[in-house]
């Protein structure tokens, strides 16, 4: 006889999953600490998931992965199309808002992408964030200065955009309200901003 299974107790697993994989990571998550967060025994668990890694999957599937690079994408293009990184044309806040709206709605889910998925298929998406952020900036730097990155300067791009990813995860890992987020996130959007416009500066003379 097939068994019959619950949506209710599927969306359960779901959140009680993104909740532990947010606290503990993929590697430090169990089945057993996902299915006591859900109220279940172990066992019911694989009656809908047959591996911790099943269960992974259903809560940050490829195209919620692939959202999220191209929201970043679009958001850090329309940044390097603005005259002045302080004073963004309505096209490069609209974008930023898009990829905002998601970091808010999902925001265990980035968390999980940008800094618990050790072990997963997603393992390297932190570093592919910042590496995208660099690339993204040496390309710009170079169109507007004429000449390559230094190895210097790279250096501190990429330990820039570490904080950056840091920065995200603590922000959405301490604030759950979204009034909260937005603030936090300006705050921090307004200061690299700032930063960004003085090293460009900086790396032009």
């Amino acid at each position: 006889m097939a068994q019959i299974l619950k949506q209710e107790l599927y969306d359960r697993l779901i959140r009680a999953a993104e909740s532990v994989f947010a606290e503990s990571g993929y590697e430090g998550a169990t089945v057993a600490v996902i299915a006591q967060r859900a109220g279940v025994s172990t066992g019911n668990v694989y009656r809908y998931f047959d591996s911790k890694d099943a269960l992974f999957q259903a809560v940050i599937s490829d195209d919620f992965a692939d959202t999220f690079k191209r929201l970043l994408h679009r958001r850090v293009s329309a940044l390097f199309d603005a005259a002045d990184l302080t004073k963004l044309p309505r096209d490069a806040e609209t974008k930023a808002e898009a990829l905002l709206q998601l970091w808010i709605t999902q925001r265990l889910k980035v968390v999980i992408l940008l800094d618990r998925a050790q072990g997963s298929r997603f393992a390297s998406f932190g570093q592919d964030f910042v590496d995208e952020l660099v690339r993204l900036t040496k390309s710009n730097l170079r169109k507007q200065t004429g000449r390559k990155v230094t190895e210097i300067e790279e250096l501190v791009l990429s330990t820039i955009f570490q904080n950056t990813r840091r920065s995200i995860v603590a922000i959405l890992e301490r604030y759950e309200q979204e009034p909260q987020i937005r603030s936090a996130i300006a705050a921090f959007w307004s200061y690299q901003l700032a930063g960004l416009t003085g090293f460009a500066k900086w790396v032009s003379t």
